[in-house]
């Protein structure tokens, strides 16, 4: 739910005498290095203790720089005077997390997947189950788990399946449940696939001047078919017997030892025979000591 970050740099190697070269490793903090140190300890703290996400599971040279350009942007000088002006104000919080989430996708991102998920993995596996547990997780503002609705009903028209989709941002929730989207959110949609499940927002003259405004809506028989809810990946407890997983583009700024326990939950989430599809900079390493074979490439299916 797309998804979708600065340290400090390593200052030059300094030459204090002519005799006397000390290293970055060599030279004793500042006392200004102590104080950005603390202050963000603190930030991080603090957004643990309000809201369960735990930044340490963050890739740091990359969280840090996203969040300073933050602290920046909101006119601050600490992180401590940021996480004062976010706490006390809920919109300025909820604007917080849609810019660390990072919410960018698009219905049918990489379409050749999309084609290979409903013809390799869904077909059959409809045919083996009937009806099936999906998981959008980080599923953003909902191009994902729409794509899936779309998907299921050309497969099996009127049967009815559990598609949840979750993301820890509750503003980019409520967007997801309405299902408004741009042209550019729909530019790898087939037009009879347009014509069939979207509605076209009339926006008139506004929408050629404004592009970012919304051009098109998901009928409401197959938005009633998502069941969104708030979640977090690091923190809270998953459900079980999915039979399919997608999460793509959302663990690329997690932490290696983050994504490994992720991908260990995500495995036992899953049926037997069920798969994880992930995105395309995602590729799992370490697939077959979780128990996954990969019939296709990023789609990992568990085997044991």
């Amino acid at each position: 739910m797309e998804s979708r970050l600065l340290g400090q740099e390593w200052n030059k190697t300094r030459l204090s005498t002519p005799f006397s070269l000390k290293t970055k490793k060599e030279e004793a903090p500042s006392d200004s290095q102590d104080h950005d140190s603390a202050d963000y300890a603190f930030f991080k703290e603090a957004i643990y203790r309000k809201t369960g996400i735990d930044l340490n599971l963050y890739k740091q040279q990359q969280m840090q720089r996203r969040l300073y350009n933050m602290v920046e942007r909101a006119g601050m000088k600490t992180f401590r005077e940021y996480f004062e002006f976010i706490n006390r104000d809920e919109n300025e919080f909820f604007a917080f997390l849609d810019r660390m989430t990072i919410n960018v996708s698009e219905l049918f991102r990489n379409p050749e997947k999309w084609q290979e998920l409903k013809n390799y993995i869904l077909t059959p596996l409809l045919a083996e189950r009937g009806s099936l547990r999906i998981w959008s997780a980080g599923c953003s503002y909902g191009a994902e788990p729409y794509t899936l609705a779309v998907l299921l009903d050309q497969i099996s028209p009127g049967r009815r399946h559990i598609l949840h989709a979750t993301d820890i941002d509750r503003k980019i929730l409520a967007k997801a449940k309405e299902g408004y989207f741009t042209s550019a959110d729909v530019k790898g949609v087939e037009a009879p696939l347009l014509s069939k499940y979207f509605l076209t927002v009339d926006r008139g003259k506004e929408a050629v001047v404004n592009p970012t405004l919304p051009a098109y809506q998901v009928k409401p028989e197959i938005r009633s078919r998502v069941l969104f809810q708030q979640h977090n990946l690091l923190a809270d407890r998953f459900d079980k017997e999915y039979d399919l997983i997608c999460c793509r583009n959302v663990v690329i700024y997690f932490t290696d030892e983050a994504k490994d326990r992720l991908y260990q939950k995500f495995v036992a989430s899953l049926k037997i025979g069920g798969y994880l599809f992930v995105g395309g900079t995602e590729r799992i390493l370490n697939y077959t000591e979780l128990g996954l074979d990969s019939p296709y490439p990023f789609f990992y299916r568990r085997i044991r």
